[in-house]
């Protein structure tokens, strides 16, 4: 007695995503993470050089985004809201592009972390806030509790940050040195823009999830 076959679902079959984009996005947050732990780890060795790398990065990060939206467009079903997706990496990218404007303001106004060490903390901030974006991305497809959970840390780290940057400006305001007082600040303005993208993201991851559930 052979066994009873199922017929084959070729409505579902046409309809079913042949794109893995919760994959295409990770990969994309793996190496926002990657850039931005790169920016952290240059300041803790001092920041004097040109840090060429968190700049790899950022092009690396830069062509993930345009092979994820070359294939939304050319994707007829999507596992989520097209333009969810496409909003998720857009933030993602404006989130790099920050590590790579912390690097060059740096750089450029020779704040170094020897004689600011605020900005380590800062640094610190920014790489979690990266980190618990990245690992709610990756709880997406299997675990959206977990995943709503990761964006609300990434949030949290935009509050944490602010504490840290206005306590920082404080001190700053301290020093006698006003040529000083201007290079640090646009330092710290461009990490604190940082802060408010990571928490950008977390707040469309949030809505993504609402909208999954």
């Amino acid at each position: 007695m052979t066994a009873e076959r199922k017929p084959v679902n070729w409505f579902g079959k046409i309809f079913e995503p042949t794109i893995d984009f919760y994959a295409l996005l990770l990969s994309q947050a793996d190496k926002t993470l990657e850039g931005m732990q790169a920016m952290e780890q240059w300041l803790l060795t001092g920041g004097g050089n040109r840090c060429q790398n968190v700049r790899d990065l950022e092009e690396e990060a830069d062509q993930l985004k345009i092979d994820l939206e070359r294939k939304l467009v050319d994707s007829f079903v999507t596992p989520f809201d097209r333009e969810d997706i496409f909003e998720i990496s857009a933030c993602l990218d404006e989130v790099i592009n920050s590590a790579k404007a912390i690097v060059r303001e740096v750089e450029a106004f020779e704040v170094l972390p020897q004689r600011n060490p605020e900005l380590l903390d800062m640094a610190e901030l920014l790489a979690q806030g990266t980190f618990y974006l990245r690992d709610s991305i990756e709880s997406l497809k299997t675990d959206l509790k977990d995943a709503a959970s990761k964006a609300l840390l990434a949030r949290k780290s935009e509050n944490k940050f602010a504490k840290v940057y206005r306590r920082s400006m404080q001190d700053l305001l301290h020093q006698e040195d006003i040529k000083l007082i201007l290079r640090v600040t646009e330092v710290y303005r461009q990490m604190m823009q940082a802060s408010e993208r990571i928490d950008r993201v977390g707040e469309k991851l949030l809505h993504v999830i609402v909208k999954m559930s």
